[in-house]
């Protein structure tokens, strides 16, 4: 049996250390879901794919982001943060096939080019407001049709698509949380 007084400094001592862990795990329970994405106030945005162009806008919505959605870039105000995404491509291949040249899986892709522009156009090097990012990104996901998954249907193959233009919104809104 071990022996313990509480002398007033070691009392002191734990009820700091009580306060100090209440404190850290309250601020856990509220910094839980909250988004740390800091977006710009006004944006504008060109799509070239409508479906991605949804998805997108209505993630940025979200985040109290004064958008235009542009149906062309050229006129485009300058001098409001601009997203493009141009070159939007979806690519359906066969990734492995059985003995008789069946399909077993498919790979779906959906990829974009990603340009982020803020501050006007550039003169120079020495520019500094101005930024300019450009990158592609691309999403995936490989389709199983051997056994039980045989039955797939252009439903199946609709809502892959779907769940991509998703994932793809999100990449999109992540990396402009970024800029």
């Amino acid at each position: 049996m071990i022996n313990v007084t509480l002398t007033p400094s070691l009392l002191g001592r734990l009820s700091l250390m009580l306060c100090l862990s209440l404190v850290l795990s309250s601020c856990g329970f509220y910094l839980q879901g909250q988004s740390q994405r800091s977006f710009p106030p006004q944006l504008n945005l060109y799509v070239d794919d409508p479906s991605l162009a949804r998805v997108v806008s209505k993630d940025i919505l979200q985040h109290d982001v004064a958008l235009t959605v542009l149906d062309s870039v050229v006129g485009m105000d300058t001098e409001a943060p601009s997203v493009q995404l141009t070159g939007t491509k979806k690519h359906k291949a066969e990734l492995t096939l059985d003995t008789d040249g069946e399909v077993l899986i498919w790979r779906y892709t959906l990829s974009t080019n990603y340009l982020f522009m803020a501050g006007g156009k550039p003169i120079g090097p020495e520019d500094a407001p101005f930024k300019q990012r450009s990158m592609p990104l691309s999403v995936s996901t490989d389709v199983d049709l051997s056994g039980t998954n045989a039955t797939v249907n252009e439903r199946i193959e609709a809502d892959n698509w779907m769940l991509l233009y998703q994932q793809l919104g999100n990449r999109v809104a992540r990396q402009l949380s970024f800029e």
